[in-house]
């Protein structure tokens, strides 16, 4: 089919603010269904296919018409950026200015991949009545807890390198031309990513400085009334729209992308957003080649059933909107609404639900003799509860933290790649504590959340603590699945802030988030335990200052018990 193409059309918010949109539609007469894109990304780019994981030309030949919109403050559209809050009311009006075209048939939907599917959660939060279907790929749900920070510490790994790539310069061409010495640090800082990350303060960091929106980032360390309004968990009763929630494993916003199905699921506003799917592969968000469905994540080959060709995540959106925005009666809605990408077995499989049921937990318990510090010390996991056993100590050094080796990460693949790694480098360090399992004798299914249990005293007023879980294979290799943080200020949630007093035993817990992972016969599973990764998460400073602001570091001492009143465990959720 052919299509038409229009540029720059201006599109009124209703403060008068003009986005510019391209809209791409079938040369034919009649009205049509909508599919509507809202990108930070530049809508010109020539790579906008891959940034956004939708083609608006393959859709508008399948008898869509693409709406393909720069959001406010955004290149060619008019305002002022300010992320995330602004796409609220901006994106119930785009998707009515939509449906009222002369081309629409009034049936709207949304696509797009990372802060392009949080354009279209931001949408179906405020009910816009013409919209009917989303496909957020690879996107958050709550924008403090998995986006801005986890665990109560700062994405400054992302954080920095999607400002820093993605979106500093075009905001300051616009709110600060001229400005040659500032536009100079940032190019500067594209190709010196590595040594500006260990900056301090981290108010002061010089690449964005001037940048409104980074400082707002670093001003609201606390879950508070600024991430409560943005927060779509608390607002899946006002969604009406279906979603298809399309993922990764090793994605930064994995937690988002299944929160989002189960709460869509349970609470979602209306008997269509409650048929939502969820699709989760073991993608990375940004590979070397911007292909983000490849078959190699990191070190690991997944086998072609992960791979692009096979997979065409276009083609299961395009199927998608065909069922609820041109009523084909094509089965999607009767499928099962679960379809995951095992890992360790490398084949998909659907489920029901997610965990899928008679799922149960198993807590494997941390031993070791006092000595469980790196790869060759005496840390064991087993299922049987400890005795009276010593605790395992180690010193966390913010100048000498442990650093970032794959995971879900984003966005310099080339400084802070994501994926699958062999981590036994970072687990030759003495401030890792490492715990293995004998090699199983069956294979053990994960298939569902994964956090930590732990027992600790620090010598500091605030400290980190990270969790990582990993699969030995028999010749060594030690392959990272998921991982976690907590920062202890915030053990008892992230809404408020409580210092450690030194040398007090706590317990704690670390989400590690979710996985589908099968431990073949053979291997062991291991958990690191440790108080950094970086530059994934900020160096916490162990000092107790406020946050942002602190320049200097002081030494902790970090203390595991695992013990008859005391056993720190790893707790896997275990298909039946």
């Amino acid at each position: 089919m052919r299509i038409l193409v229009e540029k720059d059309v201006a599109v009124p918010m209703r403060d008068g603010v003009t986005l510019a949109t391209d809209i791409y539609r079938p040369d034919a007469d009649g009205r049509f269904p909508t599919i509507l894109v809202r990108t930070p990304y530049n809508k010109a780019d020539p790579l906008l296919t891959n940034v956004i994981m939708f083609d608006p030309v393959r859709a508008a030949a399948a008898g869509y018409v693409v709406c393909v919109q720069d959001v406010r403050g955004r290149y060619a559209s008019e305002g002022k950026f300010r992320p995330i809050h602004q796409e609220v009311d901006d994106g119930y009006d785009a998707v009515e200015w939509c449906a009222a075209q002369p081309w629409s048939d009034g049936r709207v939907g949304m696509a797009g991949a990372s802060y392009v599917g949080a354009t279209q959660w931001l949408a179906a939060i405020a009910s816009p009545p013409h919209l009917l279907a989303i496909a957020p790929n690879i996107t958050a749900s709550n924008y403090h807890e998995g986006w801005f920070y986890q665990g109560g510490a700062f994405e400054w790994g992302f954080i920095v390198s999607w400002a820093v790539n993605f979106l500093a310069l075009d905001t300051l061409l616009k709110e600060r031309p001229g400005d040659e010495a500032a536009v100079g640090r940032l190019i500067r800082a594209m190709d010196e990513l590595d040594r500006w990350f260990r900056h301090l303060p981290l108010k002061d960091f010089p690449p964005l400085a001037g940048v409104d929106y980074f400082q707002e980032w670093l001003a609201h360390p606390l879950y508070d009334d600024y991430w409560r309004r943005v927060n779509i968990e608390a607002h899946y009763d006002r969604v009406k729209a279906v979603a298809l929630n399309i993922g990764g494993w090793y994605d930064i916003f994995l937690y988002g992308t299944v929160r989002n199905f189960l709460g869509l699921r349970s609470r979602g506003g209306s008997e269509a957003a409650r048929k939502s799917r969820l699709i989760v592969g073991p993608w990375a968000h940004v590979t070397r080649s911007l292909l983000w469905m490849g078959n190699l994540v990191g070190e690991v080959n997944f086998g072609v059933q992960a791979a692009s060709q096979v997979v065409d995540l276009m083609g299961l959106q395009l199927r998608w909107f065909d069922r609820w925005l041109k009523g084909v009666d094509n089965g999607v809605d009767r499928e099962p609404p679960v379809r995951l990408f095992i890992m360790g077995r490398n084949l998909w499989e659907d489920f029901e639900d997610f965990p899928p049921p008679g799922a149960e937990e198993l807590k494997l318990y941390l031993h070791s003799g006092g000595r469980a510090n790196g790869l060759w010390g005496d840390g064991v996991l087993s299922a049987e509860a400890p005795g009276e056993e010593p605790p395992d100590r180690f010193v966390y050094d913010p100048e000498n933290p442990v650093p970032t080796r794959g995971g879900g990460l984003c966005c310099s693949d080339v400084y802070l790649p994501g994926g699958a790694y062999d981590q036994r480098e970072v687990e030759a360090r003495p401030d890792v504590l490492v715990y293995t399992s004998g090699p199983l004798q069956k294979e053990l299914k994960v298939l569902g959340p994964v956090k930590v249990r732990l027992y600790v005293t620090s010598s500091a007023p605030d400290t980190d603590f990270t969790a990582k879980l990993v699969d030995v294979y028999p010749d060594g290799r030690a392959i990272n699945i998921s991982d976690g943080i907590l920062r202890l200020r915030h053990r008892n949630g992230t809404d408020r802030e409580e210092l450690l007093e030194p040398g007090r035993v706590y317990g704690i817990e670390v989400d590690l988030w979710y996985t589908a992972h099968v431990f073949r016969v053979g291997h062991r599973v291991r958990l690191e335990v440790s108080s950094s990764n970086f530059p994934r998460f900020d160096r916490n400073l162990n000092r107790g200052g406020p946050f942002g602001l602190e320049a200097e570091a002081q030494v902790a001492v970090q203390q595991v018990f695992h013990d008859p009143s005391r056993p720190s465990a790893l707790i896997l959720t275990v298909a039946p």
